[in-house]
């Protein structure tokens, strides 16, 4: 895969990788259309949040929900796109309204590359959105539907996993972090922003994100492990077990707060004996930021606050009911860069669910029961 295609403000001349844009050049295409997944498949679908609506034109944030909705993608990450990209069409850098970018590939408010192939990539995925006969990858109306289409289809080839779609988008880890803190910024709910659930899973019918954080429900069945997916698990790390009936809490949470596991359930390790304990680093480490913007999100959701600092249980700490501790910043051993330095410190965030076998080390049979975060076809709002 190949063809670099940059933004049109990068073309006037802004020097900044974050304003890059890859349309990869032609690949295989699949089946994967419109309608083809019912909607209650299309995981959590975010409101917009106060500043997307102050910040994007009504025309756009109109069309990128449509979009995100009709393709299965989130509507938000398709915005940061486009905000990275054109402003939302209100750039005046060359390519954008007509002709090409400064780079001679790359067109319209998504800046598709026109260029590539043949077909180019925006003839291989180009939409005519508003059913007017015609595809312009200059009209938000046709351009924005085709990238919800092109995000979908890396989607499903990354099996569901956002990060590594936006990757395909665009082969800079720097240009995907942006696209990340901007998505989360235009959703009412940050939790909610990058939620979407691998074709695979939807159509096995398995089940949706947590109704509400705060909910906790005594699980008894079924008493056995699970492995995680290899995209779960950080670089390098290998498949580990989790408690079965934690499994889909476990992988909403990694997705929507873009976090990978360095330890889950393993021997010698405190707490970590009965696959209740999870240790979570950024999915995309790269700087303080994406720690903020991703473990430290989860800690206060779950109820960590400053004050948790050295116990990070309760009643020190305001956790949600499901949730016997979360160490983070202030527990000896846990924390962000920022506070838990190398090669003294190995950062990372740590929680353990509620169970009556909580703080064993060695390795046991999965406990009688766990209280997990009930799941649903729906999510209320939390911030």
């Amino acid at each position: 895969m190949s063809g670099v295609v940059a933004s049109g403000s990068r073309a006037a001349g802004a020097a900044t990788a974050l304003a890059v844009m890859a349309v990869l050049g032609l690949a295989a295409m699949t089946s994967l259309m419109p309608g083809l997944l019912d909607d209650e498949c299309a995981g959590a679908s975010a409101a917009p949040s106060e500043h997307a609506s102050s910040t994007i034109p009504s025309e756009y944030l109109e069309l990128y929900r449509q979009a995100g909705s009709q393709f299965k993608v989130p509507w938000t990450v398709l915005a940061a796109i486009g905000a990275i990209e054109s402003d939302h069409g209100r750039s005046s850098a060359a390519g954008v309204r007509s002709g090409v970018n400064a780079f001679g590939c790359c067109a319209g408010p998504m800046q598709f590359n026109l260029t590539d192939g043949p077909p180019s990539t925006w003839q291989a995925y180009r939409i005519d959105g508003d059913q007017d006969g015609d595809t312009d990858p200059y009209d938000p109306r046709d351009a924005i539907p085709s990238a919800a289409r092109y995000l979908n289809v890396l989607l499903e080839r990354a099996g569901g996993e956002i990060t590594d779609a936006v990757l395909g988008y665009n082969h800079s880890r720097a240009y995907v972090a942006d696209v990340l803190t901007r998505a989360r910024t235009y959703a009412d709910a940050p939790e909610h922003a990058l939620v979407s659930e691998p074709a695979a899973e939807c159509a096995s019918g398995s089940e949706g994100p947590p109704t509400d954080l705060r909910e906790s429900a005594r699980v008894s069945a079924p008493r056995r492990y699970a492995m995680l997916p290899a995209w779960a698990m950080a670089a390098g790390r290998p498949a580990q077990l989790i408690d079965a009936r934690l499994l889909a809490n476990a992988l909403w949470l990694l997705r929507s707060y873009r976090l990978r596991v360095t330890a889950a359930r393993e021997g010698g390790h405190q707490t970590h004996g009965d696959g209740t304990a999870l240790d979570l680093i950024p999915a995309d480490a790269v700087d303080q930021a994406a720690w903020d913007n991703s473990a430290l999100a989860l800690a206060r959701d779950l109820g960590w606050i400053p004050a948790c600092g050295g116990s990070g249980t309760r009643p020190v700490c305001p956790l949600i009911p499901a949730m016997q501790f979360v160490g983070y910043e202030g527990y000896p051993g846990h924390g962000s860069p920022w506070t838990c330095r190398a090669p003294d410190c190995a950062a990372h965030l740590h929680i353990s669910w509620v169970s009556p076998c909580y703080g064993t080390s060695a390795p046991t049979p999965p406990c009688s029961w766990v209280a997990a975060i009930p799941t649903g076809t729906s999510v209320s709002s939390h911030g």
